[in-house]
């Protein structure tokens, strides 16, 4: 097979797995007031099934990117995202909250470890030029999840019931990501040298030490934790808005299918905002395109504080997802710029546990602080200002003093 069919086909693998192992996690916003009723649990001690995932997630993610740093990213991905759909798939049979916890937290969240970490780690090393694109078209298959997940569970639920609809999502999607992760690996040496990609990137033995840093000296450099908070801020943030947004809207007195639509909104912004920002910046550069992602997240989140009307929330997720999707692609780009790929796996595993504990949190706490409240105003109020510290951290770790 030719070395550009090759790595097309390992963008589509990973666009399909990136796809499939986030719609059962993009369906848990809607699944979330379902459960609520059928139980009685509050929404606060739901979210933390969700919490649970993504800390365990982050940690069990150290491990991972260390390891696909030497055996690579297949032996790591097909048993991992397997687990994740087995896991969400349980969720078809929860009767108490601990089984909850077990299925979508400590399961799922080890299941959920490798996909986003391996797939942007192994774009970097099969493209050097136009990375920006690849990953795009690589992450906006976690935006359709969004799109198609929110619509799916509803429809599900309301044919068949929670259970059953749980079931079918999860084992379909698990099936799926397993089949694609299977011809996922890096580029032999000989197909870096065809594509053009320096021999750094490549999969096996390298001539040469490769270009970067080791994980002990990303750990003391203040750009990483820098970027670190950054992108932790950011998880917190878009997974505060995904998860809550639809009891957020049923709360305005819109029904659930309707309230479901949010979430395919705010995929269809992530998707244009995620390929758009892969393109722009490949020609004008990281810097300057993740300043419009921030200032479009900003004038959302604002909007949808100022304009409370139906119409309004819509549009204002569809631009959130864009500003996300945009940014969270700059960072996941900047990462070989800054640090290389000597130890990619590994200081993106560092990274990615970041972003998770704020992903983690910002459910939660929304959560929380709804049932403390019995409003949203708190966390959704604080959104805007959280996403200017994030671009005051990003900016700090990506100046020319900062390289200095």
């Amino acid at each position: 097979m030719r070395p550009t069919v090759r790595r097309r086909l390992t963008v589509a693998a990973l666009f399909m797995l990136t796809c499939g192992i986030s719609t059962p996690l993009a369906a848990y916003g809607v699944f979330l007031p379902v459960l609520a009723e059928a139980f009685g649990w509050s929404r606060g001690a739901i979210s933390t099934a969700l919490s649970i995932n993504l800390v365990l997630g982050g940690l069990s993610g150290l491990g991972v990117g260390a390891l696909a740093d030497r055996h690579g990213p297949r032996v790591l991905l097909v048993p991992t995202v397997a687990l994740a759909g087995a896991a969400f798939a349980l969720v078809s049979t929860v009767g108490a909250l601990w089984q909850l916890y077990l299925f979508v937290g400590v399961l799922g969240g080890v299941g959920m470890s490798s996909f986003y970490l391996l797939s942007a780690t192994t774009v970097a090393r099969w493209f050097d030029e136009r990375r920006g694109l690849a990953l795009a078209i690589v992450l906006v298959g976690f935006n359709l999840g969004y799109i198609a997940g929110g619509p799916l569970a509803a429809w599900l639920i309301a044919e068949v019931g929670w259970r059953a609809a749980y079931a079918f999502l999860a084992g379909g999607c698990g099936l799926t990501t397993m089949l694609a992760a299977l011809t996922v690996r890096l580029p032999r040496p000989a197909e870096a040298g065809a594509l053009g990609v320096s021999s750094r990137l490549a999969g096996g033995p390298a001539p040469a030490p490769e270009r970067g840093v080791t994980l002990r000296d990303a750990l003391a450099d203040p750009r990483q934790w820098c970027l670190n908070v950054a992108w932790l801020l950011l998880g917190g943030l878009a997974f505060m808005v995904t998860v809550h947004i639809v009891p957020f809207a049923r709360d305005q007195g819109v029904d659930l299918a309707g309230a479901s639509l949010v979430l395919t909104a705010y995929g269809i912004g992530s998707v244009a905002g995620r390929v758009a920002a892969g393109a722009m910046s490949d020609r004008t550069g990281t810097v300057t395109t993740m300043r419009a992602a921030y200032a479009i997240q900003a004038l959302a989140l604002l909007a949808l504080l100022w304009l409370p009307s139906r119409e309004a929330l819509f549009g204002s997720l569809a631009a959130f997802g864009a500003g996300f999707a945009a940014a969270d692609t700059m960072i996941a780009k900047v990462i070989p710029d800054v640090f290389g790929v000597r130890a990619i796996g590994a200081i993106m595993g560092v990274l990615t546990l970041g972003w998770r504990l704020g992903a983690a949190l910002g459910p939660a706490a929304a959560g929380f602080l709804y049932d403390v409240s019995g409003s949203y105003a708190v966390p959704f109020g604080a959104a805007p200002l959280v996403v200017l510290v994030s671009w005051a951290l990003f900016s700090a770790a990506t100046s020319p003093r900062a390289r200095g």
